[in-house]
């Protein structure tokens, strides 16, 4: 490998463009689905099933992107990644016919989550080498850029088509990480110069690593995040009554929080270990966000705004609060396994999904039978509040 010419400053700037750009480039379509769905002419219910069919993608990336990392490195499933992932999108908005949807579908999904694994990949690296904690503050230049390209498309959304939009991202984003890479240079995690370590097709299954309390501790401060996004504008917009525009409001609020919360991270960690930092962010995320919800749905309907101000106080608590977990259980993950970096994000990705798929049909159910997003919302800060059980896993983190 040829020696590394990037100052460590440098590269970790080049590592955060890298991840504003991908969240900027894979978000921007997100609020055009209805045209999106407009142009498959298809109703809610079949749109939503037909977007799941990415679930193909997300698996089968998961499971092998981490096994290719290690035996090409992390430059060539870059570079391949992002020309499939850009190039399927600039096509998929063109498309009328759900059968060819399902197909770029199941494409974008396995280039998204096989760059995930890239760049996180990466991050774990350059993690190892500095002992800061880079990955926590590379997650939050990716909701910096999943913020401002959703704010950019709904200004855009009443004034350009579909595909101009999704379009002239796609080849934005393609470009822009193109160059990044670039300029990465030798910095890149190489591939595997061992082949006593190289992986074979078996052993992308006979090496899987379940390690239960990360998933689950994973699972549990994740799923927060996923239920907002999910329900969060829905459950401001039904329970209160307020415009569209308000009810998105909370949820922009939490994300700011979020973003906040992984780019401060440097500073408070120069105080507090990581494990102890995670246990107060549970409590504060899960009683926070649980507390001013139930008070605000049991408050007077002549007292809305004031049940408004709960949820904004409570999405903000949840989104500081949360802001650190994810990216720190996967770096346990990281730690605890004996697998390369790589596979373990892939790895902890698949029983992540599997988990919060569970946890998202149980919600769903409470939704079903008892007809209260209240209720339902309680369930993902309950969860927020378990996951300090699982902190401990944090203890051994480098640099604590």
């Amino acid at each position: 490998m040829a020696e590394n010419s990037l100052s460590y400053k440098r590269e970790k700037g080049l590592l955060h463009a890298l991840f504003f750009t991908f969240g900027f480039g894979i978000m921007a379509w997100v609020p055009r689905f209805p045209d999106v769905k407009a142009n498959l002419s298809l109703s809610n219910a079949a749109f939503g099933s037909i977007l799941t069919t990415g679930a193909i993608g997300a698996f089968t990336g998961l499971l092998v992107a981490g096994h290719i990392v290690h035996k090409i490195g992390v430059r060539n499933v870059l570079l391949a990644a992002t020309t499939l992932l850009y190039s399927s999108f600039a096509i998929i908005v063109h498309v009328h016919t759900p059968a060819i949807f399902i197909i770029f579908n199941i494409l974008i999904a396995f280039g998204i989550t096989s760059t995930h694994v890239a760049i996180n990949a990466q991050g774990f690296d350059m993690q190892s080498r500095s002992q800061e904690n880079v990955v926590t503050s590379s997650a939050g230049y990716w909701s910096a850029g999943a913020l401002a390209t959703a704010v950019l498309s709904g200004i855009l959304v009443s004034h350009i088509g579909l595909a101009l939009h999704i379009g002239a991202v796609a080849l934005i984003a393609a470009i822009a990480s193109f160059a990044i890479i670039v300029k990465f240079g030798t910095a890149l995690v190489p591939a595997n110069q061992h082949p006593e370590t190289d992986y074979s097709i078996k052993d992308i299954f006979t090496t899987f690593h379940f390690d239960w309390r990360v998933s689950l501790g994973l699972a549990c401060a994740v799923y927060l995040e996923f239920a907002i996004g999910d329900w969060g504008t829905i459950f401001t917009k039904e329970r209160l009554g307020v415009s569209a525009g308000l009810s998105t409001l909370p949820y922009i609020i939490f994300t700011i929080f979020m973003i906040l919360g992984r780019l401060s991270i440097h500073r408070v960690t120069e105080k507090f270990p990581i494990y102890r930092l995670a246990r107060i962010s549970t409590l504060v995320a899960g009683f926070g966000f649980v507390s001013c919800v139930a008070i605000a749905i049991n408050l007077p309907a002549d007292m809305h705004w004031a049940s408004y101000g709960l949820f904004i106080v409570g999405f903000s608590l949840a989104g500081i609060g949360s802001s650190i977990l994810g990216p720190n259980f996967t770096a346990a993950a990281n730690r605890r396994s004996p697998n390369p970096s790589a596979v373990v994000v892939g790895q902890l990705g698949v029983a992540n999904n599997v988990i919060t798929t569970g946890i998202k049909w149980v919600v769903a159910a409470i939704v079903g039978a008892t007809g209260s997003l209240g209720l339902a919302m309680m369930v993902p800060g309950t969860l927020m509040i378990l996951a300090f059980f699982f902190t401990s896993v944090l203890k051994e983190e480098p640099g604590n």
